[in-house]
């Protein structure tokens, strides 16, 4: 990782073979704010020589690309790589990238299609330490409904190797489930890196960095240029304590009705709109206990110092403290504090279920009218057996 400061960093960028970099996540370390500063930085970066491939103004988009990946085609590659301007890095950002570059097949694929276009890879990852990260990827989880799990199951199943609601293909690439591992789940890209390939794993908020100026140097630029910031409203906001029991409990109301949380419209908004209506604004929610967070670190601490040693060659409490306040972190969940309370929480989750539930029966209809609409159309588009054409 490029630590350099001084206005040299982009010289000596210039002076690289163009690049392809690609920001591949992982999954809730602050992609959503990266890909918003790098929108708004856009004329900046090509100043320094690098082309942003902006899903909001370009096409193929980069998760469409990732997606092309996963079905082995290259036909909107080569199209990406047509459109880029001569002697420009080119970056890409997109989390959906996590799950083909943990194959070794589409690495050496992606690899190819690159060096064919005259570019040197560069895959840039973020490793968020385990104790935040599955915290992370449980409230995530749970206010989109996929699952009722206690905090306590939910990482008994981590520490298997289990993701809830993660479907086990993506296109013909078998979806790696041991996410939290990264020594097992990265193994394809370190071995990539020994032979060669360029791979930066960052560690999420080293140092109290910002991601997005973590991001930078690692691409050999300087932070101290004049860098756009974003509003606060670009960083994903998760639900309190009390969201976090509410989403529970109300995805318990679903998975009884078998109401798929797939046909529940921007359902991952109702928890935080249900928040900010009531004017909740309560601590985040820490489902750790002393004990709990112990098991967890002494469960990853092995393959931790493997991937480590591996990634930055050192050990793994030089970037992830063992003793951080993170993991003094006094546990912070909900709990109602008398029958009446309890008895008012779940009453908002049934109102907030039989909404979701009127909003479904209204839109089935208009689905189905759509359906046969488009099928319909389809009969129309079709050549009569008699017609000369």
């Amino acid at each position: 990782m490029t630590q350099t400061r001084s206005g040299q960093a982009d010289q000596s960028l210039r002076s690289q073979r163009p690049q392809l970099i690609v920001h591949a996540g992982t999954h809730k370390t602050a992609s959503t704010y990266i890909q918003e500063r790098l929108h708004r930085n856009r004329e900046l970066l090509s100043s320094q020589g690098i082309s942003l491939q902006d899903p909001l103004e370009c096409k193929p988009k980069p998760k469409k690309l990732a997606a092309e990946l996963c079905k082995r085609r290259s036909k909107r590659w080569k199209a990406f790589f047509m459109q880029q301007p001569e002697g420009q890095h080119c970056l890409l950002s997109a989390e959906q990238f996590a799950v083909p570059l943990t194959d070794p097949q589409c690495i050496q694929e992606l690899e190819a299609l690159a060096d064919a276009a005259g570019y040197e890879l560069h895959i840039v990852i973020f490793i968020r330490s385990q104790l935040d990260y599955i915290n992370s990827r449980y409230i995530y989880s749970l206010r989109r409904f996929y699952h009722h799990q206690t905090f306590e199951q939910f990482v008994d199943d981590a520490l298997q190797g289990k993701l809830q609601n993660e479907k086990p293909m993506r296109g013909k690439i078998e979806r790696r489930q041991d996410v939290f591992d990264f020594w097992t789940y990265f193994q394809p890209l370190l071995r990539a890196k020994d032979k060669g390939l360029k791979v930066s794993f960052l560690p999420f908020r080293q140092g109290g960095l910002d991601p997005f100026e973590q991001l930078i140097l690692a691409i050999n630029l300087s932070p101290d240029l004049t860098w756009k910031t974003c509003p606060q409203r670009h960083y994903n906001r998760s639900p309190g304590t009390r969201g976090v029991w509410l989403a529970r409990v109300l995805s318990q109301l679903l998975n009884e009705s078998n109401i798929s949380p797939k046909t529940i419209e921007n359902s991952s908004q109702i928890i935080l709109q249900e928040e900010k209506r009531r004017f909740w604004h309560d601590p985040s929610f820490w489902g750790y206990s002393r004990k709990l967070s112990k098991k967890v670190n002494r469960h990853f601490e092995t393959n931790n110092a493997k991937f480590a040693q591996a990634a930055w060659n050192c050990s793994w409490d030089d970037s992830f403290q063992s003793e951080s306040p993170k993991t003094r972190r006094q546990r912070s969940v909900y709990a109602p504090e008398s029958i009446e309370t309890e008895q008012r929480m779940h009453a908002i989750a049934h109102r907030l279920f039989k909404r979701i539930q009127r909003r479904i029966e209204t839109a089935s209809p208009n689905r189905r009218i759509d359906a046969i609409n488009r099928l319909i159309g389809l009969v129309w588009d079709r050549p009569h057996p008699n017609t000369r054409t």
